[in-house]
């Protein structure tokens, strides 16, 4: 063997007894700094879950409607020629007070020549009444003491028989009806006001022309008004007609009570809700306002309201078994509020981590610390 393989065998095994050398050396040092690792234990911050009886604060959300409102529309034509107030936005009506009078001359004309002829048709009959049914005379002749161009047509006389026949084949009958009939077309060319309101739109001036159903305006009340809001399918079990709602407003200081008027039988497919409709009076109210209301009554037993930072994953939290190894538990979640959640499904007195941020999985040895929560 020649002197430049022996050489090349002493440099193998030099690099290969190094290599030993340090492999054991970097493996000393990862075995004792897992060992220190493990040895330090996170500490944690745990509260003790106690349940009892939890206020839920179920919140209402809408816009303001008001309870009273009606769509102004023509039944007659004619020409617009004003009401007791001018027909403008914003103009206040008390309850009975014309809104919009229209031009009615010719169908008071109508009404007079109407009633004229049914007159004259009573006068002519008396006489008949008289003879054939005086039993009944005395009440046609009040009847027609009562007849005037300028009043209502009181109501006809009860008959039966054969003078209900006798009136009839003389037109009696026909002749009123016909006078009824004016009568109500007349009131037609006057709307008036069916509560006490505002005009929220008004859509003629006075001097325009207004044909059948053409649309004059919305009429709203003042006062009374609801808001619809939906609630999600588990609450509808806690809800009932006449619980009290305190609303409140981002835009306008104060709080109003209101209560609950109706509940929508039928859920939304989409959202699995049913929609909720309160009732709430103010002066300070005004439709299309947006109010928040809190239901008051409403409690859940056996849970307890936590910090939202505590739930994981919308139904996980962290707690601790045994005072030192940390557990992943399912919970059930009843409502997420503003800062914290209310939560059952949890044994009375685990321990349940406080803490927002935790780097560590189910069976990690941890140091627990508890608080006064």
């Amino acid at each position: 063997m020649n002197v430049k393989v022996i050489r090349n065998i002493i440099i193998a095994v030099l690099i290969i007894a190094v290599s030993l050398f340090v492999k054991r050396k970097l493996s000393g040092m990862a075995t004792k700094a897992e060992i220190k690792e493990s040895k330090t234990a996170p500490i944690v911050n745990t509260f003790t879950f106690s349940s009892g009886t939890v206020p839920l604060p179920l919140e209402l959300y809408g816009k303001l409607n008001a309870v009273n409102r009606v769509d102004l529309l023509a039944e007659v034509s004619g020409s617009f020629v004003g009401g007791d107030r001018q027909f403008l936005e914003g103009v206040a009506f008390q309850k009975g007070e014309v809104l919009i009078a229209l031009d009615n001359l010719e169908a008071t004309a109508n009404v007079m020549s109407l009633k004229g002829n049914f007159i004259n048709a009573v006068v002519g009959i008396l006489p008949d009444i008289k003879m054939d049914y005086a039993a009944s005379y005395p009440d046609f002749e009040s009847f027609l003491n009562d007849l005037s161009l300028s009043k209502p047509l009181p109501t006809l006389p009860q008959t039966s028989g054969t003078l209900e026949k006798f009136l009839i084949a003389r037109g009696i009958q026909s002749a009123y009806y016909q006078v009824k009939s004016a009568e109500e077309r007349l009131q037609k060319f006057s709307i008036r006001a069916p509560f006490n309101g505002v005009v929220a739109a008004a859509n003629v001036k006075r001097g325009n022309l207004v044909s059948p159903g053409r649309a004059l305006g919305t009429f709203v009340g003042t006062g009374a008004y609801e808001v619809k809001s939906a609630v999600t399918l588990a609450y509808a079990d806690e809800l009932g007609v006449g619980q009290s709602v305190r609303f409140t407003s981002p835009d306008i200081e104060g709080n109003w009570t209101g209560r609950i008027d109706r509940i929508s039988p039928i859920v939304d497919g989409a959202s699995q809700s049913i929609n909720v409709i309160a009732t709430v009076q103010g002066k300070e109210l005004r439709e299309g306002m947006y109010l928040t209301g809190t239901i008051e009554g409403l409690t859940v037993e056996n849970a307890m309201r936590v910090p939202s930072y505590v739930v994981f994953d919308n139904e996980y939290v962290y707690t601790v078994e045994n005072d030192s190894v940390l557990q992943k538990q399912k919970i059930h979640v009843v409502e997420w509020l503003d800062d914290s959640i209310i939560i059952t499904g949890i044994e009375e007195g685990t321990k349940l981590v406080d803490s927002p941020t935790l780097k560590a999985a189910a069976g990690t040895i941890v140091n627990a610390i508890g608080n006064n929560r």
